[in-house]
């Protein structure tokens, strides 16, 4: 790749290319009407526990996706993608209060709505499903599969690892929960898409630095001597206990049935006086 296809204008304008362009002519862009039901799931409080931003806005849609792993059947699905659709919305909305670059944006809504078809398309009750004839892949990005492009945009982000970051950690997340795409019907397709699992790992690792030493050593404070008790006692203990045991009561009913036979002798002597 020559000098000019690797600078950042370049690199954006080939990601803006790869992402705005529809595999497909058709383009399914309807909203879906307004269905009566309950709410697909409960909202999960999953925010606030990471620093990566793009990660914590879409932990309720990744628990939320989770749950639906678990469903034996649905009895709203339409609704249930309005929900989602919804969800989505919002959370792109958050995301451009915060000044992401477009390439970014792209990138990031790409994926989790990708990876939200295929949870839902590996049901049972979804790959048949109204959600399979318009997926959110198809609304946002008028495309009915992104499991080749997705690849493709992250090998071209790998570039540049440091400016696209956050959306390296969250296409990898993303790979670590279960989307597959195109590896899903490769022959050998469980072991490309583990090793490249593992090389965006490494390269994530490496931005983030080492990995942070403990605060103290939590074995400073520790006596460093042996506990056991003083006094132990040897295996045979308990057979000499129960022999005193049965020694005592042998003597005890000895004792009684020599009383009882001088009691009766001495009846007898008595009789035959």
């Amino acid at each position: 790749m020559s000098d000019k296809q690797n600078t950042p204008g370049a690199i954006d304008t080939e990601l803006h290319g790869l992402l705005e362009q529809p595999h497909s002519a058709a383009s399914r862009s309807a909203a879906p009407a307004d269905y009566p039901g309950y709410p697909a799931d409960p909202q999960f409080q999953l925010r606030g526990a990471f620093s990566n931003l793009m990660i914590d806005a879409a932990m309720p849609l990744f628990g939320l996706a989770m749950r639906l792993q678990t469903l034996d059947d649905h009895q709203d699905i339409k609704q249930l993608y309005k929900d989602v659709h919804n969800q989505i919305t919002s959370v792109l909305a958050e995301l451009r209060q915060h000044n992401y670059e477009p390439a970014h944006l792209l990138a990031y809504s790409y994926s989790l709505c990708l990876y939200l078809d295929e949870t839902v398309m590996s049901t049972p009750w979804g790959k048949n499903s109204s959600w399979s004839q318009q997926p959110l892949l198809s609304d946002f990005h008028q495309e009915t599969w992104g499991g080749e492009k997705f690849f493709t945009v992250l090998s071209r982000m790998m570039l540049e690892p440091q400016r696209y970051q956050q959306v390296l950690e969250f296409m990898y997340l993303c790979l670590c929960m279960g989307l597959k795409g195109k590896y899903a019907i490769l022959p050998k397709g469980d072991e490309a898409l583990q090793n490249l699992i593992v090389k965006l790992h490494r390269q994530i690792r490496e931005l983030r630095g080492p990995v942070p030493e403990y605060l103290s050593d939590p074995l400073t404070n520790v006596a460093p001597r042996n506990f056991r008790m003083n006094r132990q006692w040897p295996w045979w203990s308990p057979l000499v206990i129960s022999a005193v045991a049965l020694a005592a009561l042998y003597a005890f009913y000895s004792y009684r049935l020599h009383v009882i036979t001088t009691e009766v002798l001495q009846s007898l002597n008595g009789i035959l006086q």
